[in-house]
């Protein structure tokens, strides 16, 4: 059994990565990261991370939140392991 979540080339969702693993997504890309972060946990809970995944040409990666971090580049290589290990 595949319990990874399929995507396909173009998709985009809102994740946070928590302690080496996806704790929380939403496929609504209307809210802002700030808005998805206060309705799933209140407030970004420390050591967490949040972005946006997206799948282009078959790969499937993380973006830095801007609105969190001031800039807006591939997510770090831990969060995108755990990120693949729960999208495709």
């Amino acid at each position: 059994m595949n319990s990874k979540v399929q995507l396909r080339n173009g998709d985009a969702l809102l994740v946070i990565v928590q302690a080496g693993q996806v704790s929380h997504y939403s496929w609504n890309m209307a809210l802002p990261h700030i808005e998805f972060v206060r309705r799933k946990t209140g407030t970004l809970p420390e050591g967490a991370w949040v972005g946006t995944v997206t799948k282009l040409e078959g790969e499937v990666m993380g973006i830095t939140s801007k609105s969190y971090y001031d800039y807006q580049l591939p997510a770090p290589p831990a969060v995108n392991e755990a990120i693949r290990a729960k999208f495709e």
